[in-house]
């Protein structure tokens, strides 16, 4: 009798155990969800530009944050910079060719934990046609579950540099700045 009661806590124990964690898709909520840049105007400021319209998806493994992954995609159509006027210029075949390529796209191929809500997070960056490998600072901010809608949620900030030429971008070459600085504010609501 004692055999059986030892084995049946045993067996208890082993099946309360938890669970190891999994990765778990969070799709980017494009209401939430910001790209902006920074660039260099002849030295004398800098112009601060938006893209409204990012989707993807983040795979996250919290046991094991070098498995995650991301993939996004960025509307450069979406793109504001607080005057309509630039907006289009910028959109034009000079500068970011939405015509031609309407789309920014981003995908992971190597994350790299740098601290306890931290990682490196590299990738194919594919703009005005090039892809190009960039490196991207991301922070994860929280993980939890929002009081609004009570799904599960996931926020995140995401800094990097990147040169325009070495996508082809080379208009107005000492004048425009080569470096943009890029920050993605994102959210991500778990499937």
């Amino acid at each position: 009798m004692k055999r059986l009661l030892a084995a049946a806590l045993i067996a208890g124990c082993l099946t309360a155990a938890p669970a190891f964690a999994e990765e778990v898709a969070y799709k980017l909520d494009g209401a939430h969800t910001e790209t902006s840049f920074v660039i260099d105007r002849f030295g004398f400021n800098s112009v601060i530009g938006l893209f409204a319209k990012t989707e993807g998806t983040v795979w996250l493994d919290e046991a094991a944050p070098e498995k995650s992954r991301v993939e996004a995609v960025i509307a450069v159509d979406s793109l504001l910079t607080a005057n309509a006027s630039r907006d289009e210029h910028l959109k034009s075949e000079r500068w970011l060719n939405a015509a031609k390529s309407p789309i920014i796209t981003f995908k992971s191929t190597k994350v790299e934990k740098t601290g306890e809500a931290t990682a490196k997070v590299t990738g194919d960056l594919t703009l005005m046609g090039v892809t190009q490998p960039a490196v991207l600072d991301v922070k994860l901010n929280k993980i939890g579950t929002a009081p609004n809608n009570q799904k599960k949620q996931a926020g995140f900030t995401i800094t990097g540099q990147i040169s325009r030429k070495a996508f082809g971008s080379t208009g107005a070459a000492g004048m425009i700045g080569d470096a943009v600085d890029i920050r993605i504010e994102a959210l991500g609501v778990a499937q």
